[in-house]
């Protein structure tokens, strides 16, 4: 059991309390399974567009992002890049159009063309899989941060973290979810101001100051113990050795945030397409300046570990964040960043939830399978689902003890990236799109995707069959070709049926 650290405990208790309060008057106007899926799409654009940063700007972001930096320099802030990238994707080509087909979830969209049970299943197991590889690097956060937060082993902090959202999405479902995330979304942007502030007075530096401190430096010792230069810490290739594999990684995540099933169920929460659009400007706007500002904090936890301080933990480069704001602050400032690091995850999980709760409950249960339960009965079984999916991650979280979170959900990206997006894009624009297309596209991309990762150095070490830790640079062509293809193929064989109809009669 670690030190127990009573204003941190405080913190956290206070932040608990509140989220269930929250759920509890939520749990209030949910009456129907429009309520509890989609909030009954009332949510304004500006609450909405905030939400969508506080889903978005998981524990990958806070955590996981600056401990990259810190780690690996420039290969650690490309997922920065690529993570606020990919909002130009969601917001010329799939927010406004989404919201004007979708109804609760990505399958809604899917089958919107086309009336397919085969379209629904896929994309519904499409979002569990990717909703399941982006839960497991929130939980690891949540065990990496509780733990030293408040004193508790990493094992009980995920149960802990996993059984507050549980009440969260089995309460209220979307309509608490949106104000937990909403609240969420203010504090990590506080949080992150709050310390960049801290790291350029601490230090005595500016902005560019600090950067030309450290990418000038002559010799940076980092945290595995190596020594290089400011140069090499600040260019490709400190962490990502293959060029291919640095550029899957970048077509993953700008590829695959529009693909994310609990980001695009953040669309059916608005009243009207235009205020998807509106909702994608505040949240590139709330992002942007979030992920200009995570570049000081990874750059001040190398900076300040050059001078002795502990602000790098060799074994853990989730704690980065949270020991840099012990050292320039103190235990409080440590309690107050750490809380809302926790208070971070607790608003991903929850939206990631939701996505698996409608996958399994809305679109298998109800329209797959055919059932027609009454409204009660609906609500019943979502929350049913919901309370399943929070207990496979609890244990998917304590199997994924010491992953580092940003890289974990790189792999996510790449499986959304590779099932859903080739898809989505083919309904939106493309006439000729045809339902084998998507079924073949959406399992090509899926299969590939995963594959690729279980065969790749990530699961297998030195024994990997796949050179590359990411797959996208492969899967993402894949899917798209074969999506392309397929329905190229089915238009064909249709035209020559018709025409032979003709001929004959």
């Amino acid at each position: 059991m670690a030190e127990l650290h009573p204003l941190s405990l405080a913190i956290f208790v206070i932040i608990t309390v509140v989220t269930i309060a929250i759920s509890i008057y939520a749990s209030r106007r949910v009456r129907t399974a429009g309520h509890y899926y989609v909030a009954g799409g009332g949510v304004k654009y500006l609450v909405n567009g905030v939400a969508i940063a506080g889903d978005y700007l998981s524990a990958a972001s806070f955590l996981g992002v600056a401990g990259m930096i810190a780690f690996s320099g420039y290969d650690g802030f490309v997922y920065a890049i690529g993570f606020l990238a990919g909002w130009v994707v969601a917001l010329f080509l799939v927010a406004e159009p989404l919201r004007a087909i979708g109804k609760y979830t990505l399958a809604d969209a899917l089958t919107s063309k086309f009336k397919s049970k085969k379209i629904r299943l896929v994309a519904a197991i499409s979002t569990l899989v990717v909703s399941i590889f982006y839960l497991i690097p929130q939980m690891v956060g949540s065990g990496s941060i509780v733990g030293p937060l408040i004193g508790l082993d990493y094992e009980l902090g995920v149960v802990i973290i996993g059984g507050l959202v549980v009440f969260i999405v089995a309460t209220a479902g979307m309509v608490s979810t949106t104000w937990v995330q909403f609240i969420k979304g203010a504090l990590l942007m506080i949080a992150v101001i709050g310390l960049t502030i801290g790291v350029l007075v601490v230090s005595g530096m500016g902005p560019l100051e600090l950067i030309s401190h450290v990418t000038q430096s002559d010799a940076l010792t980092l945290p595995s113990g190596n020594v290089v230069t400011g140069d090499v810490f600040m260019s490709p290739g400190l962490k990502y050795l293959d060029p291919l594999d640095f550029v899957s990684l970048c077509m993953a995540l700008i590829l695959g945030t529009a693909a994310l099933p609990h980001i695009l169920i953040r669309y059916f929460t608005v009243p009207k397409p235009s205020d998807a659009r509106k909702s994608t400007v505040v949240s590139m706007v709330v992002i942007g300046t979030f992920y200009m500002l995570i570049l000081f904090l990874g750059l001040g936890a190398i900076y300040f570990f050059q001078t002795g301080a502990p602000t790098i933990n060799p074994a853990d480069a989730n704690l980065s964040a949270p020991l840099l704001a012990r050292h320039i602050g103190g235990e409080a400032f440590y309690a107050i960043i750490s809380s809302i690091a926790f208070a971070t995850i607790l608003g991903t999980v929850a939206g990631l939830i939701m996505a698996s709760a409608g996958a399994i409950a809305h679109d298998i249960y109800s329209e797959v399978l055919g059932r027609n339960p009454d409204e009660k009965k609906k609500l019943y079984i979502s929350k049913i689902t919901a309370i399943s999916v929070g207990i496979i991650a609890i244990i998917l979280g304590i199997l994924s003890k010491g992953q580092n979170v940003a890289f974990l959900v790189g792999l996510a990206f790449a499986i959304a990236a590779s099932a859903n997006l080739p898809a989505l894009l083919c309904v939106l624009f493309w006439k000729k799109t045809s339902e084998k297309g998507i079924v073949y596209g959406m399992l090509s991309g899926l299969i590939a995707a995963v594959l690729l990762i279980v065969l790749s150095p990530t699961m297998m070490g030195g024994d990997a069959v796949f050179p590359l830790n990411n797959p996208g640079i492969v899967s993402i062509p894949l899917g798209f070709a074969v999506t392309i293809g397929v329905s190229l193929l089915e238009n064909r064989a249709t035209a020559k049926h018709v025409v032979a109809e003709e001929q004959a009669g």
